[in-house]
């Protein structure tokens, strides 16, 4: 308003002034309330685009995705820290080298004719020694067909004519034999190979042209066959006294998201995919719910509705989110909980093989350390979201439900600590279940139930008879015979 506008109306006396004021009043409201609402809308677009970069930033490092999302993007940070240890094979660790066959299977021997100075002939000379150089390679591989002929012989007596019996299993003209059908399900099954590669393989090795469906036909016959087995191995995880890993993963079967679940210690590994994820799958699988030992898992809530058995939380998922607390929101009690968590796995490292668990004195010096954290965090994050805790509905932080987690849980956190047989994570289930994510990444996704079904079995049965140290390729070989190898019986 322009001074001489303002004379104008002080010219017009007292109304008009008071007039005019109550005007510029109104406006001033209106507007201060258009500035809260622009004040608010910013702050929640704020938000909103601190939560979207948050997301973004997030990788298998510190959070709780798996490495196959990360994609072609940089590399995250390693959660392993530098030793001093130099690269390579260190002191003291058993070497490998190839050794000296004391038996070989063909000896060509290099003579000497002729002297290599006066050119003097050796042909009679008798060798003083001799220089060993041995070349191992596979031989030649060639089919074996065996015919079996079963006579039949008339009997001069009653004139009955008589058939001798063929082996158990040989039933067709023509059939293939235990080592070719191990080899298949070997391939498709362990190896992860496709149907068709699989098939190109056995021709390129064998000669045999074995076709797709038989492949299959192979797989079905060692599944049906391993049925009782697998029933024992669960048996044994159920029974196990131990710790017993726990994890699921999504997988696609028949174009449907379904899940993969997996039961496992050191010694057994058991698969099974359900159509759900929750409770009513692992109430169906039936190993947790009649498991009394100890199970180690990634705090999801499904497991620790589960009394009946202790519980040990997978401190590898806690380091990745501690990460992310500290790289993402800022928040600095992230860093001395993750150095905690790992100081004392390493102080556990350096005494497993003499204690079975920490001594009274340094498991009260690291509680303390962890409740002076927390104390530390709780108050940070409060500093940090002030606003969120003031409002009842308010979504919690990442941190906050972070430290509730890790307050609510402790003891579970911790349990490695207390009994040096619970491990310090969760990492041996998600070996196990990682192969699944690349079989589909090779393979392709399960067309069917039934093929779910006989991969979660023979896999499952292939990685019980490697912790175990049996030859994988001889025990699938076994389940063609009537007598597989049991490893819950070795």
């Amino acid at each position: 308003m322009s001074e001489g506008k303002i004379i104008e109306i002080y010219n017009q006396g007292l109304t008009q002034v008071m007039s005019v004021i109550r005007e510029l009043t109104n406006e001033i409201k209106s507007l201060n309330s258009q500035i809260e609402t622009l004040s608010k809308d910013n702050k929640s677009l704020s938000n909103r685009v601190k939560s979207l970069e948050n997301q973004t930033n997030k990788n298998s490092n510190n959070s709780s995705k798996p490495p196959s999302s990360d994609g072609f993007k940089k590399k995250t940070k390693s959660l392993r820290v530098k030793t001093d240890k130099n690269p390579g094979g260190q002191e003291g660790h058993e070497g490998k080298t190839l050794e000296l066959s004391d038996n070989p299977d063909e000896i060509i021997t290099h003579s000497v004719d002729t002297c290599d100075i006066c050119g003097t002939s050796l042909q009679d000379v008798k060798a003083e020694r001799n220089i060993i150089r041995q070349v191992v390679d596979i031989p030649d591989i060639k089919v074996k067909v065996v015919e079996h002929r079963a006579e039949i012989k008339k009997c001069p007596r009653c004139r009955r004519k008589n058939t001798g019996k063929f082996p158990e299993g040989i039933t067709n003209t023509v059939q293939y034999g235990e080592k070719i059908k191990a080899v298949s399900v070997y391939l498709t099954q362990y190896q992860l190979i496709p149907y068709k590669r699989g098939a190109e393989l056995i021709s390129d090795l064998f000669d045999i042209n074995l076709s797709q469906g038989s492949m299959v036909n192979f797989n079905d016959y060692c599944h049906e066959n391993l049925k009782s087995i697998e029933e024992n191995i669960k048996a044994s995880l159920i029974n196990s006294k131990g710790a017993v890993h726990f994890d699921e993963t999504g997988v696609a079967i028949d174009k449907k998201r379904k899940w993969l679940h997996v039961a496992s210690n050191d010694k057994y590994t058991y698969y099974e995919a359900h159509e759900k994820r929750g409770k009513e799958a692992v109430d169906s699988i039936g190993i947790l719910p009649n498991f009394i030992g100890t199970a180690v898992h990634d705090c999801w809530k499904t497991y620790l509705q589960y009394t009946d058995c202790d519980h040990s939380l997978c401190n590898a998922h806690i380091l990745r989110e501690l990460n992310g607390i500290s790289e993402l929101e800022k928040q600095s009690w992230a860093e001395p909980m993750k150095n905690l968590l790992t100081e004392i796995k390493k102080e556990v490292d350096l005494n497993w093989n003499i204690a079975n668990a920490l001594t009274l004195d340094k498991i009260e010096a690291f509680e303390e350390r962890y409740t002076q954290i927390l104390n530390d965090g709780f108050k940070e994050d409060y500093i940090a979201n002030s606003e969120s805790y003031a409002k009842k509905k308010a979504k919690k932080s990442t941190s906050l439900n972070l430290l509730n987690r890790l307050s609510t849980y402790r003891e579970q956190i911790l349990a490695f600590m207390y009994d040096f047989d619970i491990p310090f994570d969760n990492n041996l289930a998600e070996r196990d279940l990682r192969m699944a994510k690349v079989k589909q990444k090779i393979s392709g996704t399960f067309r069917s139930g039934s093929g779910a079904k006989s991969f979660a079995c023979i896999r499952g049965y292939v990685s019980t008879v490697r912790k175990q140290g049996m030859n994988a390729l001889k025990c699938i070989k076994s389940t063609f015979t009537e007598n597989p190898v049991d490893p819950t019986l070795a």
